[in-house]
């Protein structure tokens, strides 16, 4: 069996993969990250130490991160998750757990969409782009059947694209000045839909507990024009950033995971509709929105197929 950990900016996601890569357990909750680095590092060996007590047979661990972080579990940078710079992650748990067990590290994209390409929606397919829509915007190149990592393994960070070359500059973190991310990430979206409302005086999200991408969806299914065209607007700008994306890489499959991506078509209708419009001519009506096989666990799952890769790897040798 093979232990998958998914930390992300809200939730930290984990379960344990039989042979047939079914879930035997699995269990989401709080990541609490502004409890600081020490905080979720200290949850993270205890989830790791807990299943490893309970289950004899756990060959390999994967974990997957919200920054950038290289195979030995050096995180670089997580800009969803405070204080997280400059890491070793994969020394403190192998201090704490010994060296027999095969541990693998990788971004949450990469891990999300490794399993969609080994048994979710990207099988079959050579080439496709994966996008991680949540708290953030992450997002993998799959060239050749293969993770493209680039030259120093934060290739694919499809959030960080700047779409907004005007937006004053973010002193404290000028990396995430103008970004996709902070216009279509689950926070931003909740945000721009409150400045909205403001004008929107007879619509049902007024009435709502907020306006977050869960209930703008809600109150599209009740036919609410002003959730709709919240939903227009930001497809949009996600539709600008992935035109770039694609006149870059020539790839014209994206597989769209994350829990926004349960959110409704009209989100993703507009961001199609613009790719169409702005790509260029010859891959803009080739292009393909996909949902993920694997929404909301693909990063768990994922985790543990790559660990569990390389524990065979290990095994055979």
């Amino acid at each position: 069996m093979n232990l998958g950990i998914d930390i992300g900016g809200t939730n930290l996601k984990y379960g344990v993969l039989n042979s047939r890569n079914e879930f035997v357990s699995q269990n989401t909750q709080p990541t609490n990250a502004a409890k600081g680095k020490n905080y979720l590092i200290t949850l993270i060996l205890k989830i790791i130490k807990n299943h490893l007590d309970k289950y004899a047979t756990i060959n390999s661990i994967g974990i997957g991160l919200p920054g950038i972080v290289n195979p030995g579990g050096y995180v670089y940078i997580a800009p969803n998750l405070p204080g997280w710079n400059d890491i070793p992650l994969g020394d403190i748990i192998r201090e704490e757990i010994g060296e027999e067990i095969p541990l693998t590290f990788d971004n949450d994209s990469n891990t999300a969409a490794y399993a969609e390409m080994k048994i979710g929606a990207g099988v079959g397919l050579s080439h496709f782009i994966y996008v991680t829509l949540g708290t953030g915007v992450g997002g993998t190149i799959i060239a050749n059947n293969q993770i493209f990592r680039g030259e120093f393994g934060g290739a694919g960070e499809i959030g960080h694209l700047i779409i907004n070359a005007f937006e004053r500059l973010n002193k404290g973190k000028p990396f995430r000045t103008g970004i996709l991310e902070e216009y279509v990430g689950k926070n931003q979206i909740t945000e721009y839909a409150v400045k909205y409302l403001k004008t929107q005086p007879n619509s049902l999200l007024n009435y709502y507990e907020r306006p977050d991408p869960y209930f703008i969806t809600d109150a599209i299914k009740k036919h609410d024009t002003a959730a709709s065209d919240i939903f227009k607007n930001i497809g949009y700008i996600l539709g600008i950033g992935l035109s770039s994306v694609v006149n870059l890489l020539d790839i014209k499959t994206i597989i769209v995971g994350g829990g926004l991506s349960q959110s409704h078509p009209v989100f993703f209708e507009a961001a199609l509709q613009t790719i169409r419009d702005r790509a260029l001519p010859s891959i803009a009506d080739r292009v393909e929105i996909v949902p993920a096989k694997y929404s909301k666990d693909a990063g768990v799952i994922g985790a543990a197929l790559m660990s569990k890769e390389l524990f065979l790897k290990t095994t055979n040798q």
